[in-house]
């Protein structure tokens, strides 16, 4: 069995972080910038918690965690089990399981609806290591490679490929010839260096009046 894939827009969505210390801390890190409604339920929290308490990128509720929460009228779309207690955040998973709600539980990816990859962000471009829970250690080392082998200037050439697409849609029509229009150019713009020096909104121009059937005099903006 493998597990799925996915980046989750979770814009407005309801996600809970249950527990307040280091890994709990950790998980709502890697939320804030997402537009989740983050719930931090737990009996303490950390000061950083707090913190983002205090700035209203979150809420806090100061109670222990327990199985009947999950039997309220709003159910979040995830569920982080982070208490720092094996025990209780397999219990958390199990519970979660039971009504078909997605949890990850920091301590045992047999237990979890979900896994957490490593990550490593260059604005738009993200790019996720998984060892389908077996081995985190290798994960995050494969995350620092990766990280030293992306150069910046993938994050503005994915951002060019982004503001372009409804432009190439409209020079070329045909889904087939766009597809080999976008897979061509992904390959040449790693050959032809445009996620390094070069000014790849330019060069994409460039590359778009070549194939383009249908470019007039005045399409590239001065």
């Amino acid at each position: 069995m493998h597990y799925y894939m996915a980046e989750l827009l979770l814009h407005g969505m309801e996600v809970w972080v249950i527990g307040g210390g280091t890994v709990a801390t950790r998980k709502v890190r890697g939320l804030l910038d997402t537009g989740a409604s983050i719930c931090v339920v737990a009996p303490e929290f950390s000061a950083e918690i707090l913190c983002w308490q205090e700035q209203g990128r979150l809420q806090v509720r100061k109670a222990c965690f327990r199985e009947q929460d999950l039997d309220g009228g709003s159910k979040p779309t995830l569920i982080f089990a982070a208490t720092g207690l094996p025990d209780l955040n397999r219990a958390i998973a199990g519970f979660c399981r039971d009504r078909k709600l997605l949890c990850n539980s920091a301590d045992d990816p047999k237990t979890s609806g979900f896994l957490v990859p490593a990550v490593v962000r260059r604005g738009g471009l993200t790019v996720a290591v998984g060892t389908q829970g077996a081995s985190p250690a290798l994960s995050r080392l494969l995350k620092e490679r990766i990280e030293r082998w992306l150069e910046p200037g993938w994050q503005r050439l994915v951002e060019v490929f982004g503001d372009m697409r409804t432009e190439v849609t409209r020079r070329l029509p045909n889904p087939l010839e766009r597809n080999q229009f976008w897979r061509k150019t992904a390959l040449l713009a790693e050959q032809e260096g445009c996620h390094g020096d070069r000014d790849p909104e330019v060069w994409f121009w460039e590359r778009l009046n070549e194939v383009s059937s249908s470019n007039t005099p005045g399409d590239h903006p001065s």
